[in-house]
């Protein structure tokens, strides 16, 4: 029989199967809407009950006792059977609801979203929820159901890679800055004669850009915001780097620069999510229209 007792230790074991996920008390309260000392009462509800030591907190951070890693091994039972039930419950609905993807800024604006109109218009009863993010993806944290990262994903009980493809890049100008300015010969040319903007993550999106931007003798713009870059160069501030396949009417592709300069990109899937009819059909578009660069 659930006894009120019963209920207070499940929540006690979530909260330390958490509190093994996140090294922070303060972190799970956050995400599960609750205050430190809620949690703190939680686990220490569950110390008494079991008569030992779950928790230590050091300057490090707060950290588990080997029992309370043998009890959490456990626990992962109890989130794997929550998981089949909402599983259970999305699989139903088939082609209705949400379904999240997270994406690098510069691929997001590049890419994405002009090519998931058809799909909105295919699958009116799914709702695509798009998550741009400037720095690397920590999608362990994010309740993602797939995303494409610009960098080798970490290795991760939760997700798994699907594809992995290098698209090629190019350096982009307006028709205004071409016609002030002359187009660059070449890209010694466009270091040392023409101003350049840049998008401030394509240091971790391209290995040899430190080491390029280093030598530019004008760098006129720079931005976390992609979209802030695309603008300067609309209004010819410079010359930006973009995926090949990016296009805009505004922008002209200079396609005599030849360079290296590739950003690798994987797309990772949520393994408890992945099956599910409408994020399988969100997963594969998204997974087509990549191939298609």
């Amino acid at each position: 029989m659930i006894t009120k007792k019963s209920l207070q230790n499940l929540n006690g074991l979530l909260m330390l199967s958490a509190i093994a996920k996140y090294h922070s008390k303060r972190k799970v309260a956050e995400v599960t809407n609750s205050s430190i000392d809620t949690v703190n009462k939680y686990i220490s509800n569950l110390e008494q009950m079991l008569g030992v030591q779950l928790v230590v907190n050091n300057a490090r951070g707060t950290h588990l006792t080997d029992r309370a890693l043998e009890i959490v091994e456990q626990v992962e039972n109890v989130q794997e059977l929550l998981d089949k039930i909402y599983d259970q419950h999305h699989f139903d609905n088939k082609y209705e609801g949400e379904v999240c993807v997270c994406l690098p800024l510069m691929l997001s604006t590049a890419l994405f979203p002009s090519g998931v109109t058809g799909f909105c218009e295919e699958h009116p009863d799914i709702k695509v929820i798009s998550l741009a993010t400037l720095e690397a993806l920590d999608y362990n944290d994010m309740g993602i159901d797939f995303g494409i990262v610009s960098c080798e994903p970490r290795p991760s009980k939760e997700f798994a890679l699907l594809y992995e493809k290098s698209i090629d890049c190019c350096f982009f100008a307006s028709k205004n800055y071409l016609d002030k300015y002359g187009y660059p010969n070449n890209l010694d040319d466009l270091l040392q004669n023409h101003k350049i903007v840049e998008v401030l993550q394509n240091k971790n999106y391209f290995p040899k850009w430190r080491g390029f931007i280093a030598e530019a003798k004008n760098v006129s713009f720079s931005s976390n915001s992609a979209y802030a870059v695309i603008e300067a160069m609309r209004h010819g501030l410079g010359v930006g780097l973009m995926p090949k396949q990016f296009k805009d009417k505004e922008l002209v592709r200079l396609d005599n620069l030849e360079n290296d300069f590739q950003m690798k990109l994987c797309l990772i899937v949520n393994k408890r999510t992945r099956d599910i009819p409408r994020v399988k059909i969100v997963t594969d578009y998204y997974k087509a229209a990549l191939d298609r660069i």
